[in-house]
């Protein structure tokens, strides 16, 4: 019973891993969306202000100008897609990932343990205890994707 546990706990946390890094995912696409269209539209709002500004009160001539604007450009740019580039897990997707590795590591124990009193019981423990082990693999293997043939 408790290697059933073990698995579901495992798997439990494979999908809860998976869920979280997706979400990691999303988030940066995101991020990384707003800074392409933040950036489109502080370049024009920018430049416009900013052409303003040079010809009215002080004065700079249009070259100054064009320098201003690239150099706010640049700096909101960077900003976003550094804000974009974040790469930390949170702190849920660790938890869950810590909880995979303890319940697949005495999973492991728990199927070595049948193995060794599988020798005692016979054939029929060694039996169950490789099917467990095949029911394992199986859950926790990466299945590929396939597309429908036309």
């Amino acid at each position: 019973m408790k290697v059933v546990e073990l698995a579901k706990t495992a798997a439990a946390s494979e999908g809860l891993l998976l869920q979280r890094t997706a979400l990691r995912f999303a988030r940066r696409a995101a991020f990384l969306v707003v800074a392409a269209a933040f950036g489109f539209f502080a370049l024009i709002s920018v430049h416009v202000v900013l052409w303003t500004l040079c010809e009215g009160p002080w004065h700079t001539g249009k070259v100054w100008a064009s320098v201003i604007m690239l150099g706010a450009d640049v700096v909101f740019a960077l900003v976003f897609v550094l804000l974009g580039r974040g790469k930390l897990p949170d702190p849920v997707e660790v938890e869950a990932r810590i909880t995979r590795d303890r319940s697949l590591h005495d999973l492991r124990n728990a199927v070595a343990l049948t193995a060794v009193t599988g020798t005692i019981m016979g054939p029929a423990g060694r039996y169950a205890g490789r099917g467990a082990i095949g029911a394992v693999r199986g859950l926790l293997r990466r299945r590929k994707v396939r597309k429908p043939l036309r």
